[in-house]
């Protein structure tokens, strides 16, 4: 089990830091887990993040997202029998009826429908079987997973459906950039008409719909079969900071949820999370080009931390720790526009007076 400790930029010039690690060995029970700063992706904490583990129903959040993005919310789809006979959970869905895409997607997380799964993949690829080329085409070279091969859109047992703690949460991070997930995905309840079945679908979490309440859940998918166990994802957000807690293979769904409790409790307890908005300008480390951000730089550090950065002239910004060493190195020329800068005779590059400097820094 590992603990990540992490320095970020506070300031434009160098000042004195200091770091507090947050010793901490979270006893949990389930054979693998993570949680992820949402924005940064930081992992805070993991157990066996890159272990091959069966996920259940889980899958189902891939499924989404990828249904999202790709699909017209608004076209019917027409349910086979196929779809409508799969196994395990159900919204059930009849042969020949067709049903808006987004409201199959919306029953698939909040009831965990094994059969509006089956029936979004043929809608989205002509089969299932393409569908899962989709997605795993999609999970490699979008959502940048390396450990993941599903070959069902549900989760299913096969021994070949299999991803990692780590690669769930980077799935759940992407999606949970899209509004329309995070819609569907923070759910409680939904209103379900179907051919032979009228009722509301309650979300299986039992967070999210506030039998074991958590303080800023946000979101959350459950799964089981009995190969992988018990497993959960969760998202939770107190003030500016999103995390996400992933726990795989627990002996029941006591365990899971006490687990994602220790995960969130960790996260937010030793972590702080910030941004340096898009259009900040960071200067090299002879003030020689100025580099203005393209896009929002998210980061997190310890709670009482002061981190502290160091940058290079040639647009390297290195994340210094406590002992001068660099733990993490970003080159500004990849998110930011470069721009040269030509000081003023008043301020010499040799004898820089640092009043003088960011006066004319702020006013460029």
């Amino acid at each position: 089990m590992k603990k990540f400790f992490f320095i970020f930029i506070l300031a434009l010039l160098p000042f004195a830091s200091t770091t507090v690690s947050a010793e901490s060995d979270l006893p949990l029970n389930s054979e693998a887990g993570i949680i992820i700063d949402a924005k940064s992706g930081n992992v805070l904490y993991e157990k066996n993040m890159n272990k091959s583990m069966y996920p259940a129903s889980l899958t189902k959040v891939a499924t989404a997202i990828y249904a999202i993005e790709h699909g017209d919310q608004n076209e019917l789809v027409t349910i086979s029998k196929k779809a409508a006979e799969a196994d395990g959970s159900s919204v059930f869905i009849e042969p020949g009826e067709e049903i808006e895409l987004s409201k199959l997607i919306a029953g698939m997380l909040i009831n965990s429908g094994n059969d509006a799964a089956i029936a979004i993949a043929e809608h989205m690829s002509g089969s299932e079987k393409l569908f899962m080329e989709d997605l795993n085409e999609f999970l490699r070279k979008e959502v940048n997973v390396t450990d993941t091969h599903f070959t069902n859109p549900h989760g299913l047992f096969d021994k070949d459906h299999v991803t990692t703690a780590s690669d769930l949460a980077k799935i759940t991070q992407y999606a949970m950039k899209n509004e329309t997930f995070r819609e569907y995905f923070g759910k409680k309840e939904l209103p379900w008409e179907v051919e032979t079945w009228d009722t509301t679908l309650v979300t299986h979490h039992k967070m999210l719909k506030g039998e074991l309440p958590y303080k800023g859940i946000t979101g959350g998918k459950t799964g089981f079969v009995s190969k992988s166990g018990y497993t959960l994802i969760s998202t939770a957000t107190r003030g500016e900071q999103d995390l996400i807690a992933v726990t795989l293979k627990a002996p029941s769904d006591k365990v899971a949820y006490s687990d994602t409790e220790l995960l969130f409790n960790y996260g937010f307890e030793n972590f702080k999370s910030g941004k340096i908005d898009k259009k900040s300008k960071l200067y090299s480390a002879d003030y020689s080009n100025s580099y203005r951000l393209n896009e929002d730089l998210y980061y997190t550090h310890l709670i009482n931390d002061q981190p502290s950065l160091k940058t290079s002239n040639d647009g390297i910004l290195s994340i210094m720790n406590q002992q001068g060493e660099a733990i993490e190195s970003f080159d500004l020329k990849t998110v930011a526009d470069v721009r040269n800068t030509v000081l003023p005779a008043s301020i010499k590059k040799e004898t820089i007076d640092d009043n003088k400097l960011l006066n004319f820094l702020f006013n460029l």
